[in-house]
């Protein structure tokens, strides 16, 4: 069965899911139901309640380009290799060949996060083993050229511990909670929490944060517009980039992250979800 537009935007399209055979699915593997605080919903049941919104996958449009990142960042110790005997400049070569390593890792990073938040941070960069890496490169262009082999093992080192930071950010799938409201309905005495607030009405976009929960995350509260109907969008986001699903069994939570999901992000119940949202589903 084929889905419509509107359900497409809500469940995913199944090309994210190779295996999914282009099914309509409402549960997948790992998917967790919040708490009945929440007074959720799903495609199946429509209503009133939160109802989960399947995002892209980023890991695949990251992964991709920063698995040439270690080549480029291995080809760069050729001019330590084969000092003097390079057709161009040694230490040109070695920026060219380092610079290429680190924008494969980083930008496509950057580039697909799918957060909201506009605070700026060098994740997931290792900051420390980066910046002894840029010390040692210098050093061994002034001192000796011996040194440029720690500055190498150190950015090997950074690389490898950035990847690894990409790894665990990808490791929960991307979803949001949509609560269906009329515009009138939003103010800040419908919020059930303490929340930075960046709009006092409502907005398509960020409209407010929070950012005292508990380790690398924090949550956001999104107005979203799809046609004529508006929602506000709840999020997860880890370290500022990457949006994950709180109720995921990859989902790594501990007592403060349970206790602020322990009630929705709005006192309200919001409107019935729209018919054309609705649609005879499978579970995977």
């Amino acid at each position: 069965m084929d889905l419509d537009n509107e359900q497409v935007w809500l469940l995913g399209e199944s090309s994210w899911w190779p295996n999914s055979e282009s099914k309509p699915i409402v549960s997948r593997y790992g998917d967790l139901q919040p708490p009945e605080s929440w007074n959720h919903t799903n495609p199946k049941l429509g209503g009133e309640g939160w109802m989960r919104q399947r995002l892209k996958p980023v890991g695949p449009q990251i992964l991709y380009s920063s698995s040439w990142s270690l080549f480029f960042l291995i080809s760069s110790s050729a001019p330590l290799i084969f000092p003097h005997k390079l057709p161009i400049d040694d230490q040109l070569l070695a920026i060219i060949l380092f610079s290429f390593s680190w924008i494969l890792t980083l930008i496509p990073f950057v580039w697909f996060s799918n957060s909201n938040n506009e605070n700026f941070t060098f994740f997931p960069l290792d900051l420390l083993y980066f910046c002894l890496g840029v010390i040692f490169f210098i050093l061994h262009i002034l001192i000796d050229p011996r040194l440029g082999w720690f500055g190498f093992l150190l950015f090997l080192i950074a690389w490898t511990r950035t990847i690894r930071n990409i790894s665990n950010s990808l490791s929960v799938n991307s979803s949001r909670w949509l609560l269906p409201i009329s515009s009138s309905d939003y103010s800040q005495d419908i919020l059930n929490d303490r929340w930075e607030i960046s709009s006092n009405k409502f907005r398509n976009g960020l409209i407010a944060t929070k950012s005292d929960i508990s380790g690398p995350y924090s949550a956001e509260l999104t107005g979203v517009s799809y046609q004529n109907y508006r929602f506000i969008a709840f999020s997860m986001v880890y370290r500022n980039r990457i949006i994950h699903d709180p109720f995921n069994t990859n989902f790594v939570s501990n007592i403060q992250i349970n206790n602020f999901l322990s009630l929705p992000p709005l006192k309200i119940p919001g409107e019935h979800w729209p018919e054309i949202f609705i649609v005879e589903t499978e579970e995977e």
